[in-house]
């Protein structure tokens, strides 16, 4: 009972990720390189190698990703969503709530035309309208 209770919190599925990215939610792809390059990449996410993905996404570590700080939802996307499941269980253990993974991460979202969400975001516009204009 207290794993699917759990689960609920960490899990995001595909059908509301449209509106979790209009919120302003940061994606992390933790899909390898391989993976990416095999698969395709996810257009405006924050790709990251899953091995230091706990420690970058723990506001406590000594070097936490800026991005993910302040209380922003961050969305995690693999393959097919276990690996980010599994990262956001992780997470959540440790207290970082704001992190869920997507239901059947790249797949899914490659199954339901999502994969070009993040293109047309106003707060990634936004932010990469800051970036270009350093």
């Amino acid at each position: 009972m207290t794993t699917a209770f759990t689960t609920t919190f960490t899990t995001l599925e595909v059908a509301d990720y449209r509106a979790a990215v209009e919120a302003g939610a940061l994606v992390v792809d933790i899909r390898s390189r391989a993976q990416r390059e095999r698969q395709g990449v996810l257009a405006g996410a924050v790709a990251v190698e899953a091995r230091p993905l706990v420690e970058l996404l723990d506001p406590r570590s000594s070097a936490p990703l800026a991005a993910a700080t302040g209380g922003r939802e961050v969305l995690l996307v693999s393959d097919d969503g276990l690996d980010a499941e599994l990262f956001a269980l992780e997470l959540h253990s440790r207290g970082v709530l704001g992190v869920r993974a997507v239901d059947g991460g790249h797949d899914a979202l490659r199954a339901a035309r999502a994969l070009g969400l993040l293109a047309d975001a106003e707060h990634l516009l936004r932010e990469r309208s800051a970036i270009s204009a350093h």
